[in-house]
């Protein structure tokens, strides 16, 4: 079993409870408690909020919903319905393939869950289409939709889609178990408050064991995230959840040929990813001292490393820096040269199967 069965158990009962406390509500009664609940953000995926259901703390995310899947042909789909480029999997400013897609992945996972197959996912509570107003400003970072296209080497596909999105509405609004804190917010106050948590352990290890846990479970399983940084992952301390499922890719998804051949060349990716963003954001300052990532990597596995960095540190950078410089290297040239730069599947698994990643 992944935990103890009381915590299981709690897990469960509060999903059974909210779940159906939900359920009971009507279209407009829950429109309300949502459109009432306290903002918390907005983002290219959407929009959250939190609500309190029969004392429970519930995580709300609002995921535009396009006339273009609400269309019957389109319900529940889990095709590419806009057609868009593979590349715009990559969580390099992309508002995913839909809406209906996060929903499955989130179904499928809290399967899991409530299995008890793996834990660190945050159950679905409940889920419904909901009248709302279209979203703005979702695409700002790139200067408005012109400029999101032209950073997507100027696929129609991208611009129907976000045109899609801006003229929306309904959302699909998700109903999720409540998770403290992102692991990134977690990792921050560990490192400024208490470097060493109680009996002189780092929190190092922990996050890299629950990294490759969820990582390699979700491979296995034919499931790719996608979009695994620490701002995309929670934890209450005890455990790391996997959440945010807007750019994820699954067997299960209704795929073309194509799209399965892409899927099954990046069951690796998130394995990369995420131990690749623990060391590019989430190290100690003073671990690179000023140098450039990619190059401390290489620097690191030509044997210049440094005499002082803390030695659970060092094995970690020693385990990933062969498999995350070549994804580094993949990253720098999908954003600098070509959306279609080929994804180094191969090499990245000789990487890995060296034998310290």
């Amino acid at each position: 079993m992944d935990v103890t069965e009381s915590g299981h158990a709690a897990r469960v009962s509060a999903y059974a409870a909210v779940g159906a406390r939900l359920s009971l509500l009507s279209d407009r009664r829950l429109g309300n408690a949502v459109s009432a609940a306290p903002n918390l953000g907005r983002g290219i995926g959407g929009r959250s909020a939190e609500l309190d259901v029969e004392g429970t703390r519930v995580f709300v995310k609002r995921v535009p919903l396009t006339d273009v899947e609400l269309q019957p042909e389109h319900v529940r789909s889990t095709a590419n319905v806009f057609g868009l480029p593979l590349f715009y999997q990559y969580g390099v400013g992309s508002t995913g393939f839909g809406a209906w897609r996060e929903l499955a992945a989130h179904i499928m996972t809290t399967g899991w869950a409530l299995k008890n197959e793996y834990a660190g996912f945050p159950l679905l509570y409940h889920w419904r289409v909901l009248p709302d107003s279209s979203p703005t400003g979702f695409v700002d970072g790139f200067g408005g939709v012109e400029g999101a296209v032209a950073h997507w080497e100027g696929s129609s596909a991208v611009r129907r889609r976000l045109e899609a999105i801006g003229s929306s509405s309904f959302s699909l609004v998700l109903f999720l178990e409540h998770v403290p804190q992102t692991l990134a917010e977690w990792l921050v106050d560990s490192r400024d408050t208490a470097p060493r948590q109680s009996g002189g352990e780092s929190p190092y290890p922990w996050v890299e064991n629950a990294l490759l846990r969820g990582t390699e479970f979700m491979s296995a399983r034919g499931l790719v995230h996608f979009d695994a940084h620490f701002a995309n992952l929670l934890t209450d301390g005890q455990r790391v959840y996997f959440a945010d499922f807007g750019l994820a890719l699954s067997r299960d998804f209704e795929l073309s040929a194509e799209e399965r051949d892409f899927l099954d060349d990046h069951l690796v990716y998130d394995r990369s990813y995420a131990p690749d963003h623990l060391l590019r954001h989430h190290l100690p300052h003073d671990v690179r001292g000023g140098t450039e990532h990619g190059a401390f990597l290489r620097e690191w596995v030509d044997g210049h490393q440094p005499a002082d960095i803390a030695p659970d540190i060092g094995a970690i950078i020693d385990r990933h820096a062969p498999h995350a410089i070549v994804l580094d290297d993949f990253h720098h040239r999908l954003l600098t040269q070509s959306k279609r730069t080929p994804f180094p599947a191969a090499e990245i698994k000789r990487a890995l199967a060296g034998g310290r990643g």
